[in-house]
């Protein structure tokens, strides 16, 4: 077996590349003067670097004018997603955006059950409660959940997330995937760019900055991220690639707490990304 070829080599390519993606974000976008252009550098970065992988796939293009409609749908979401996770991630700890942007699942539950008119399973409302759950706990303080405005931005940008998934589900397997990677992250880039007025000279001054090495990081990690997550879901089966893939918010947690000193509430991040990680699990074996 072509160990590149397998579910495990991109698995284990998807965890290390996702809490690379997860820490070096924060310090990436914690000084950058203008959100919009962070958002703009890092998705043209990670453009770029994604390149470089269309020669070892096969070149497929879809004929079907409607699948490209689908596309451009997927990406209008996708930036918006982009942008608002920048603010969200600037101002949140790693192990905070790390549990929060796990609602995801909860939301493409409720996207399912709602627009796709998919039967009620009842572990996975289960699995959706914990997650629920998971991250009230995380935010209860004195007797009251206090989540500030930076984590409503978190998730409406997971919810936003959501949706620009649920409208591309199997859209990548129609293209050459590394090539349909830079086009979920240069279009949005694009979207970004003129919709804020961002001009090139701002995006200039982020990668100019002290914190080139972290942009730099950041975008090739979200490149090959994306890439060992959609080719973990090629080879390997859902029920066994989604829990371990759950278990970055883990390594999230503990890589925050032991190199970028997030040590506020550690016990109570620990348990409630145990109870986020289980819930995913439910949601998947439902």
């Amino acid at each position: 077996m072509d160990v590149f070829n397998s579910w495990q080599f991109n698995v284990i390519g998807y965890l290390i590349t996702v809490v690379v993606f997860f820490q070096f974000y924060k310090l990436a976008v914690r000084k950058a003067q203008r959100d919009g252009a962070a958002t703009v550098l890092l998705q043209t970065i990670a453009s770029i670097a994604i390149l470089f992988l269309v020669p070892l796939l096969p070149i497929t293009f879809p004929t079907d004018i409607r699948v490209y409609l689908l596309l451009i749908g997927a990406c209008v979401f996708y930036g918006i997603n982009d942008r608002l996770q920048t603010t969200s991630r600037k101002h949140l700890e790693v192990s905070v955006f790390s549990m929060v942007s796990q609602l995801s699942n909860v939301f493409l539950i409720l996207i399912g059950l709602t627009v796709f008119r998919e039967p009620v399973v009842l572990l996975k409302l289960l699995g959706a409660g914990l997650i629920l759950i998971g991250n009230v706990f995380l935010f209860y303080k004195r007797g009251k959940i206090e989540p500030n405005k930076y984590v409503w931005i978190g998730v409406l940008a997971t919810f936003i997330f959501a949706v620009a998934i649920s409208i591309d589900i199997g859209i990548s397997k129609q293209f050459n995937l590394p090539f349909y990677i830079m086009l979920t992250l240069f279009i949005p880039a694009s979207m970004i760019f003129f919709g804020e007025r961002i001009k090139i000279n701002e995006v200039a001054r982020e990668y100019n900055g002290n914190d080139r090495k972290y942009y730099l990081t950041t975008g090739i990690a979200w490149a090959f991220l994306i890439f060992f997550s959609l080719r973990s879901f090629q080879f390997g089966k859902v029920t066994t690639v989604v829990p371990l893939q759950a278990t970055s918010v883990l390594l999230n947690v503990v890589i925050a707490y032991l190199f970028f000193g997030e040590k506020k509430d550690r016990l109570k991040k620990l348990i409630s990304a145990i109870l986020i990680v289980i819930g995913v699990c439910f949601t998947v074996f439902g």
